[in-house]
């Protein structure tokens, strides 16, 4: 049996039913088309974000690891709608999440289509998007969505994943021997797109040996004609934003030649493969 659950906002918040026989989302057909998480992987139209094993994370909601009693769940009332935060639609095994904002939430004068219209004064309607914000599917212990920020607020503490370099990371990194800052350049400079490039980053070199930074800064030289590389000191010169991602995306390998055409391109998004 299929049953519409809404998740109401503050410290009392809790799950209510809402609609009950009703199938409010439909299962898309290429959840087999995934990827790993990562902030800077732009989605193909017909693939998803997964998280597999999802019941052992810390941001797993509760309810989700037990089986689903539709009795544990009492009646919404009229006056809680406008408290709804979230929305959740449990059909045969699968949860489908919809985060529910202001501009889901309407309060418009409307009429039925119909052959006898009905008119409705100020009443308000939530709006029910064609595709759920996020995707559990209960026997493979596996969330599947496209876009994060729309399910933080479901999942609290699922912005983990959106691993960022803290204030004294990125001061660690920048203060390396191949970076020179000039133009009073500095980690306050930094934004929150670059600090995650500089999470993934730092991980990448620890992994490598001396040669292989050696490797890394040549290569980096090569497709970063832009980046002013001192031969003496054997540092790059990092004034801006923009300079910075040039430099973090060469140590993660971003720019290639193709070839056929002998074309040099940026990789926007990688999957290993």
């Amino acid at each position: 049996m299929n049953h519409l659950l809404a998740k109401t906002k503050g410290r009392h918040g809790d799950f209510f039913k809402v609609i009950s026989d009703e199938e409010i989302f439909e299962l898309p057909d290429n959840l087999n088309s995934i990827v790993e998480y990562d902030a800077d992987h732009n989605l193909d139209e017909d693939s998803w974000f997964a998280i597999a094993e999802f019941s052992a994370k810390d941001y797993c909601l509760e309810f989700l690891r037990r089986r689903f009693v539709s009795t544990d769940y009492n009646q919404l009332v009229q006056a809680s709608y406008t408290k709804i935060d979230f929305l959740c639609a449990y059909q045969t095994g699968v949860y489908y999440f919809q985060k529910v904002s202001s501009k889901q939430l309407i309060r418009k004068k409307y009429f039925t289509l119909s052959d006898e219209p009905t008119l409705y004064e100020d009443a308000p309607i939530i709006v029910i998007d064609e595709f759920a914000d996020a995707i559990y599917v209960k026997n493979e212990d596996t969330l599947y969505f496209k876009n994060l920020t729309a399910i933080m607020s479901i999942f609290k503490g699922i912005d983990i994943l959106y691993r960022e370099a803290t204030h004294e990371e990125t001061e660690e990194f920048l203060d390396n021997d191949f970076i020179e800052l000039t133009n009073a350049f500095s980690a306050d400079n930094v934004g929150r797109a670059n600090r995650k490039r500089i999470a993934a980053a730092r991980e990448t070199l620890a992994r490598f040996t001396t040669e292989e930074k050696q490797g890394i800064f040549a290569y980096i030289r090569e497709y970063c004609e832009d980046l002013t590389f001192n031969e003496n000191d054997e540092n790059f010169s990092i004034s801006s934003e923009e300079e910075l991602k040039q430099l973090v995306y060469g140590i993660e390998q971003r720019y290639y030649t193709t070839r056929l055409g002998n074309e040099r391109r940026l990789a926007n998004s990688i999957t290993t493969l």
